[in-house]
């Protein structure tokens, strides 16, 4: 992208001369409020590396600084700088150097005390002018006849008071999560960096000069690259290609400023959307970002890809539009991000996405089985790619045809990618132009159903998970010594089986039915060794030995069954255990006789056998 000579003007400078020579500067409203926590300390570090190092030897470059000239030739200084990138930096800039006279005021009023007239005066100095050169400026109000302190910085509409406040020593309490931070920033350069120097320092003269010292570091020896822009245009350009691979958060951040820029002059609209921004970049950064990847194939039909901040502004905010987009679209654009990061929150930590009620009498749509199923889905099966789709469902079908949807797809995902190892790019193109299908049938009014999703679906499991490959990865892939991740699995699948005994024994016709009467609790379903796996002295039996941890040789009790059966005697374990438990897959080793090879390869057969006709679509 390039750049016209006569409306970007960069340069290398010095914080100080930054600060001394470029002011007022000022955020936007657009701008997202104050949000460095950890990144304080890193600053930290970055400045005690200069003062570890020869004055006049060792610099250090804190990146670019973007923002655009303001003239207003009515003023006494027609020039002020409206900030476009850099004010995390700059804020905790001035904040360090506000502390440092801070400091300065407390050694001359101890000096004082002690009649050092020296350092009181020496340290008085040092604290003035830190403020008046890189702090506050003086206005001079020709009109009235006075000269009025203003200050150098000035954040957001949402950060400036408590900011200024805490700037003057005015004791301030923080009413949000951007307050907060920067109190806690404030009092972070305070104990970890200003006070450990001023302490290490012996005499009263030596703590000025450290606070000095520290200063010239901030304000000589600290760097940036200033890009001034004379149009709001080139500089959120910019912006947009210097923070194209920056941290996660910030394809939000660009939309936020996008979407607030493009509404200046509604202000009304604008606040609206600026507390509704707010909210949303509130959640974890990480969040945000991966609710805009699954926000967009949702909407779109089509991966997001990169750059993603390019593909949001383009597929809902487009430019060139005649005529220009309504503030009034915009913002309930805005509103759906909001509503629709809420959905994506709850479905993937697996919580069910529809209000509860509980209204006496109320039968609710879905039970607490099919509830169940969606933690399943995206926790114990880690099916994430379904997401996008699940964002849509939840904006569009029934909760009935909702949970339809989840578990449809919990037996799709544990049979293809699971056991079978599918590759992700077939199913997530179906996904994808099935959510932008019912958005569009939602809006147009029509009923949704998921006919023909469940027909192209069972089109891959024919494909890449046919039964016969299915039965053999089965055997292969669940086996109790493979991990974890492999016992999470076993426990999907031996109570995804119980829950269609019922079905089963009634002759397994039509499509699977599940009793969904026990809701099993994955974290507290045991599972158990047919054949122990250390068999008692006496009890070994080496055609067995190698199929211990094997699917043949496993089942399961329930939360709250007495599962002490450990490496008891298949006899005892079948008499005392087996046939005492609920579970029925367990229950029916009650009239095995007794536990061999054969019995082992009967009952694997079986359940295979049950699972070809369990999962499928």
């Amino acid at each position: 992208m390039t750049f016209g000579a006569a409306s970007v003007s960069p340069r290398s400078v010095g914080v100080g001369a930054l600060l001394e020579e470029h002011h007022p500067f000022w955020v936007p409203r657009y701008q997202r409020s104050f949000a460095w926590s950890n990144q304080t300390e890193a600053f930290i570090d970055d400045i005690r590396d200069l003062l570890d190092g020869a004055a006049d030897e060792r610099g250090h470059f804190f990146g670019g600084f973007v923002c655009i000239e303001h003239t207003k030739h009515t003023e006494s200084r027609p020039h002020d700088y409206e900030i476009v990138d850099g004010q995390q930096r700059l804020t905790t800039f001035v904040l360090t150097l506000s502390e440092i006279a801070a400091a300065a005021d407390r050694i001359s009023a101890q000096a004082q005390a002690i009649s050092d007239h020296h350092v009181e005066a020496s340290a008085k100095i040092l604290g003035d002018d830190t403020r008046n050169r890189f702090v506050y400026w003086n206005y001079s109000n020709v009109a009235q006849g006075k000269v009025e302190k203003r200050p150098r910085l000035s954040l957001s509409k949402a950060d400036n008071d408590f900011f200024q406040e805490i700037l003057e020593g005015i004791p301030a309490t923080p009413n949000r999560e951007s307050h907060e931070l920067l109190a806690s920033a404030q009092e972070t350069l305070r104990t970890k960096l200003i006070k450990p120097i001023v302490d290490a320092a012996d005499t009263w003269v030596e703590k000025v000069e450290a606070l000095d010292r520290l200063r010239r570091a901030l304000t000589v020896q600290s760097h940036v690259i200033q890009i001034v822009c004379l149009d709001r245009e080139r500089a959120y350009q910019l912006f947009s290609v210097l923070n194209d691979r920056g941290r996660s958060l910030q394809d939000a951040d660009l939309l936020r400023s996008y979407t607030l820029e493009i509404l200046e002059g509604n202000s009304s609209e604008q606040e609206k959307a600026a507390s509704i921004w707010d909210d949303i970049l509130g959640t974890p950064s990480s969040k945000v970002s991966d609710f805009f990847k699954a926000y967009y194939p949702s909407t779109t039909g089509v991966r997001a890809g990169a750059p993603l901040f390019k593909k949001l502004r383009e597929a809902y905010f487009p430019d060139g539009g005649n005529p220009p987009i309504a503030s009034s679209v915009i913002l309930e654009q805005v509103q759906s991000f909001s509503n629709e990061k809420e959905s994506f929150l709850k479905i993937t930590s697996g919580s069910w996405p529809y209000a509860d009620t509980t209204t006496p009498g109320f039968e609710p749509a879905a039970s607490k089985w099919e509830k169940d199923r969606l933690r399943r889905l995206v926790i114990t099966l880690k099916h994430e790619l379904a997401v996008p789709l699940l964002l849509a469902a939840a904006q569009c079908a029934s909760e009935k045809r909702f949970a339809e949807l989840v578990f449809m797809l919990e037996i799709f995902a544990f049979r293809y990618k699971n056991i079978c190892g599918g590759h992700a790019t077939p199913p997530a193109k179906i996904y994808y132009a099935e959510a932008k299908r019912i958005r569009e049938e939602h809006s147009n009014g029509n009923p949704i159903d998921w006919d023909g999703l469940r027909g192209q679906l069972q089109g891959l499991l024919n494909k890449v998970a046919p039964d016969e490959h299915f039965k053999s990865s089965l055997e292969n892939v669940l086996r109790y010594d493979r991990g974890s991740a492999q016992k999470a699995n076993i426990r999907e699948f031996l109570t995804t089986l119980e829950d269609h005994k019922g079905w089963l024994a009634a002759g397994a016709n039509g499509r699977p039915h599940p009793d969904m009467i026990s809701v099993f609790d994955l974290n507290q379903v045991t599972i158990e060794h047919i054949y122990p796996q250390n068999p008692l002295p006496g009890d070994n039996d080496p055609a067995l030995n190698e199929y211990v941890h094997q699917l043949g040789n496993l089942t399961f009790f329930g939360p709250g069954e007495n599962s002490d059966a450990g490496n008891k005697p298949f006899i005892t374990k079948r008499d005392y255990y087996y046939k005492q438990s609920k579970v029925r897959l367990t229950s029916e080793l009650g009239e095995v006789t007794q536990w061999t090879k054969a019995e082992y390869d009967q009952r694997l057969d079986r359940i295979k056998s049950e699972a070809c006709k369990v999962f499928r679509l």
